[in-house]
């Protein structure tokens, strides 16, 4: 079970920034990515049940609360994303009667897709405190000084990213068509998605795991 769900995380990870680069890589593709992101997302849900079924049991410290917020939100976004996604579908669900919401559905699918990356990729920081601690064990000082001052000049370069791709006005609506740049090498727009998937992971990271390693070095001092 473990292993099944490692894999699908795995794969959700991999499908995410090629969502983003929905002209880039066709509709067609992107309806079908998007349609096995659902289905991926479900089955996440249904191996993590325990957290759903314990959500209104036991206290709740600040990283609970957040993480619960995270979950929430994510869970809201990827109910409405996919029914926006349907709404103006050209190829796979074509066969369900047609609405005449598409423009109101390609605002909402545009908005909640930036939003959905970047919670999604907060969401995927917040489960790092349960391995990293494990994978770090096994790093020397050396290989783990790397590891950390190459995750943090990625996530560096993510805030750049970040503002270069215009996310900010994507999100808050100032923008309401995406504008791809065509002629750019693919590898370009897929390094940048990773490194700002990289910023807001190491942010959900640091929220959840930061008071346990300040309180580890104070007592250490």
């Amino acid at each position: 079970m473990k292993k099944i769900r490692i894999t699908i995380d795995i794969v959700m990870t991999v499908l995410l920034p090629m969502l983003m680069a929905y002209s880039l890589i066709g509709e067609k593709f992107h309806e079908i990515i998007g349609t096995g992101m659902l289905v991926l997302f479900i089955c996440h849900n249904w191996l993590n049940r325990g957290f759903w079924k314990g959500l209104f049991k036991g206290k709740y410290n600040p990283q609970r609360i957040f993480r619960a917020i995270v979950n929430v939100a994510l869970l809201v976004m990827v109910i409405l994303q996919p029914l926006s996604g349907i709404a103006m579908s050209k190829y796979l669900y074509t066969f369900l009667p047609q609405m005449n919401i598409s423009a109101a559905a390609r605002q909402v699918h545009l908005v909640l897709a930036y939003w959905a990356f970047v919670v999604m990729s907060v969401h995927a920081g917040t489960h790092f405190s349960m391995f990293v601690p494990k994978l770090t064990k096994r790093m020397n000082k050396t290989v783990k000084s790397v590891a950390e001052i190459g995750c943090l000049v990625i996530a560096g370069y993510g805030v750049y990213a970040f503002i270069k791709r215009q996310l900010p006005d994507y999100m808050f609506m100032k923008m309401s068509f995406a504008f791809l740049d065509y002629s750019e090498p693919r590898v370009y727009f897929f390094l940048d998605y990773i490194a700002i998937m990289l910023l807001f992971a190491v942010i959900g990271y640091l929220i959840i795991a930061g008071p346990g390693m300040l309180s580890r070095k104070n007592r250490r001092e």
